[in-house]
């Protein structure tokens, strides 16, 4: 099995005034993906391509989009974050009851009579 080093996903920052703006990454360790939809799937292994990719009006696009459904952002965390705390109970739920399953598993089984192989059984003496 190989371990592989997935290049990392681009993320704009937020400025002052709350507004995301491009900025470019000191350095690119292993790659850089944009989720703007410019180049689906390209990852970009330099800074000087990244750089480049950023000016494009697509990704210009992108960011002003981002810009424009902020409010849309935070409704949309919200929700995620309720979703994951249901999964959370949801999970410590089925794993108490598989838990207790397990638990009388382990008693059934200790429970269970093994015939043992001494037993003799006089099958001459049966009337049939």
């Amino acid at each position: 099995m190989d371990i592989t080093v997935e290049p990392e996903i681009y993320c704009p920052i937020i400025d002052n005034t709350g507004n995301y703006i491009d900025k470019c990454p000191a350095f690119i360790k292993h790659g850089i993906k944009c989720p703007c939809g410019a180049r689906d799937n390209w990852v970009y292994d330099s800074k000087q391509k990244f750089k480049q990719h950023i000016v494009c009006g697509k990704h210009r696009k992108w960011i002003q989009q981002l810009n424009n459904s902020k409010m849309n952002f935070y409704q949309e965390n919200i929700k995620l974050q309720e979703t994951v705390k249901m999964q959370q109970e949801i999970i410590a739920k089925k794993d108490k009851e598989l838990n207790n399953l397990i638990a009388i598993n382990r008693y059934l089984e200790s429970k269970t009579i093994v015939p043992t192989h001494n037993q003799s059984v006089d099958l001459l003496g049966i009337d049939l």
